[in-house]
């Protein structure tokens, strides 16, 4: 995924930075999809531009999910955040509502979600669950009911 932009503060092996990342989002992107078509959501693949100072400017996969009338996006947002080495977010379409956020840290995707019953105030306080098939399942579900 090469782009014509440079980066405006490259980091050292920034091509390689960004070609991991790209790797990284690409491999969540897949199993989501996986998941989301055995669960009996429609997908389609859009690409993302995605600009950072540092690897530059380049296109990442997101993916869009339907079923019935209800939309939800997984989209990547930053290659870093505090303690995250990626965040993507997974919403409602097409008010951006009931987000969920997927961090990448110490090698594994953890979701985030406000579920029912919950004591977390925000998001950020939700109790991180490994990103499974099984958690994908229940944050959909509950997107779903709530959509509904």
């Amino acid at each position: 995924m090469a782009t014509a932009e440079l980066p405006k503060n490259p980091i050292a092996d920034w091509e390689k930075v960004r070609n991991e990342w790209v790797n990284r989002i690409t491999a969540l992107v897949g199993q989501v999809e996986n998941w989301g078509q055995e669960f009996g959501w429609s997908t389609r693949r859009i690409d993302k531009r995605l600009e950072d100072s540092e690897i530059g400017t380049y296109k990442a996969p997101a993916l869009l999910m339907q079923e019935e009338t209800i939309r939800v996006l997984l989209e990547p947002i930053a290659r870093s955040a505090p303690g995250a080495e990626g965040v993507v977010d997974l919403y409602l379409m097409p008010a951006y509502d009931d987000i969920a956020t997927l961090y990448f840290s110490s090698g594994n995707w953890q979701l985030h979600y406000l579920l029912p019953r919950t004591s977390a105030a925000t998001l950020k306080q939700a109790e991180p669950k490994p990103l499974s098939k099984d958690t994908l399942g229940e944050v959909l579900e509950e997107m779903r009911r709530r959509a509904a």
